[in-house]
C-alpha cells in the first residue's frame, strides 16, 4: 500500500480442519483498513464471488485468433461505506448484503469491518486452475476515493458437498475383452477386469483385478494406465490436453497359460478432483487395461475413474471379486503431477487485487503453451469415451 493507506485486507475464519467450503456454507470475516491520516472515502464494499473462465490462442501474428468463454455463479455484496445517492440501488446480476454501515471520514488507526456471507445453495464446481482456464471462489475488498482505488483479494477452496449421491460410486465396474489371432499366429485371448469401485479419493488406491486367458500361440504382456483428461470449451471450439499418471508395461503370459494378477494404483495426494458440472470446463480420467501383443491392435478395457476430495472418500470394498487369487505385483512408478502454474511476468498481474486478474486491462494469466507433461489434442468436441474425436468447428473470432 502506498500513501496514507498502510494496510487494506481481507480475512476469512476457516470453518474445518481442511480449510475448505461446500454450497451453503457461512464465510465470516474482517476487512482490515489501516491508514496513517484522516481520509474521506467514497465507497467500501466486500465481494464474494464464483467464476469458471477459460482462454486461449491459436496462430501467430497476424493470423492469431483468442478464444475465451466466461461463466459466473453468483456475486454476493456487502457495502460497509456507501454514497448516498446510491444507497437502496440495485446492482445487475448482484446480490446485496445489508450489514452495519459506516461514515465516509477514516480517522488514523487501524479499523476493522467485519462480513458474513452464505454460499448458495446450487451445484457448483470445485476450485480448479487448469493450463487454460479455471474456476475460482475470491472474496474481494475494494476501496474508492476520489481520483483513487484501492483493493485486494483472498482465494476460497470450494468442493463438491457430499450430499449422499454418490452411492453409485461405490459400485465395482467389470468388463471383458475377446481378440482371435490371425496374423503370425493363431488362437485366441479373452481378458476380464473388475475395479473395486468407481470414485476415489485423492491418494487413495484403486485395485484392479485382471483375469488373463490366452489360449492363442502368442505371447502377451499386461498393460495398465491412468490418463488425467482436461477440456476446455469457448463457444463451438474446443480444447483438449491429456497426461498419463500411470503407464505400465508388465507380467508377460505365455501363450497357452492363464494368469490373475490384482493391480494396486495409488493416486496422488494433489490429483485433480472430476469436474463434470461446469459449462466450460471438463475434468475427466480414464483407467485403461490391455494385453500387449506385437504386430496387431491391443485388446483393452476402458473405465471412467472420478476423483474425489477427502470428504467424499468412497469406502473401499472388502476383498477381489469371488474365486479370485490375488498376485500382488509391484508398485508402479506414478508419473509425478504438475504443481502451480509458474506466476506470470512482473508487472502483468497481481494476485492479490483482482478475482479476474488483469480483467480490466485485457491480461490474463493463463499461459498459451501447455504445462510440462501435458499433450495438446487436436480441437475437438466435448470429449465422450465411446466415439471418436472429430475436429471441431471452425474458428469464430472473439
Amino acid at each position: 500500500m502506498s500513501g496514507s493507506i498502510k494496510e487494506l485486507s481481507v480475512h476469512y475464519d476457516p470453518i474445518n480442519e481442511s480449510n475448505t467450503f461446500t454450497s451453503g456454507d457461512i464465510v465470516e470475516g474482517q476487512v482490515v483498513l489501516e491508514v496513517t491520516k484522516e481520509i474521506k472515502v467514497d465507497s467500501c464494499f466486500v465481494t464474494l464471488t464464483g467464476d469458471a473462465d477459460v482462454r486461449w490462442t491459436e496462430g501467430s501474428d497476424d493470423t492469431s485468433m483468442t478464444y475465451r468463454d466466461h461463466e459466473s455463479y453468483f456475486k454476493l455484496k456487502q457495502y460497509f461505506i456507501q454514497e448516498s445517492s446510491k444507497r437502496e440501488q440495485s446492482e445487475r446480476n448482484t446480490t446485496l448484503l445489508y450489514g452495519e454501515t459506516y461514515g465516509p471520514l477514516i480517522r488514523p488507526g487501524r479499523h476493522v469491518f467485519p462480513f458474513r456471507f452464505q454460499l448458495p445453495q446450487q451445484n457448483m464446481p470445485p476450485s480448479f486452475n487448469g493450463y487454460l482456464g479455471w474456476v475460482k471462489y475470491v472474496l474481494t475488498v475494494k476501496l474508492s476515493r476520489t481520483w483513487k482505488s484501492s483493493a485486494a483479494s483472498k482465494e476460497l477452496t470450494f468442493v463438491l458437498r457430499n450430499d449422499g449421491t454418490n452411492d453409485h460410486l461405490l459400485q465395482p465396474q467389470s468388463g471383458t475383452q475377446d481378440k482371435k489371432i490371425k496374423l503370425f499366429g493363431s488362437g485366441q485371448m479373452s481378458m476380464t477386469v473388475t475395479t473395486d469401485k468407481t470414485g476415489y479419493m485423492q491418494g487413495e488406491t484403486i485395485s484392479v483385478f485382471v483375469n488373463i486367458d490366452n489360449s492363442s500361440s502368442r505371447d502377451v504382456k499386461l498393460k495398465y494406465s491412468l490418463k488425467q483428461q482436461q477440456t476446455f470449451i469457448a463457444g463451438e471450439k474446443t480444447k483438449i490436453g491429456y497426461k498419463h499418471m500411470v503407464k505400465e508395461t508388465r507380467d508377460l503370459i505365455p501363450s497357452r497359460e492363464k494368469s490373475k494378477f490384482k493391480v494396486h494404483l495409488i493416486l496422488p495426494h494433489d490429483l485433480t478432483v472430476t469436474i463434470k458440472n461446469c459449462r466450460i470446463i471438463k475434468e475427466q480420467y480414464e483407467l485403461k487395461v490391455s494385453l500387449g501383443v506385437s504386430f496387431t491392435s491391443n485388446p483393452a478395457v476402458r473405465f471412467p475413474v472420478v476423483i474425489l476430495p477427502p470428504e467424499q472418500q468412497c469406502p473401499p470394498r472388502q476383498g477381489p471379486p469371488v474365486g479370485f487369487q490375488s498376485y500382488p505385483p509391484p508398485q508402479p512408478n506414478l508419473v509425478p503431477y504438475p504443481g502451480e502454474l509458474p506466476l506470470p511476468p512482473a508487472g502483468l498481474y497481481n494476485s492479490t487485487v483482482l478475482p479476474h486478474p488483469g480483467a480490466a486491462a485485457g491480461v490474463y494469466p493463463i499461459p498459451n503453451a501447455f504445462q510440462p507433461g501435458f499433450h495438446p489434442a487436436p480441437s475437438a468436441p466435448v470429449y465422450d469415451p465411446n466415439q471418436s474425436i472429430k475436429e471441431s468447428s471452425p474458428k469464430v473470432p472473439y
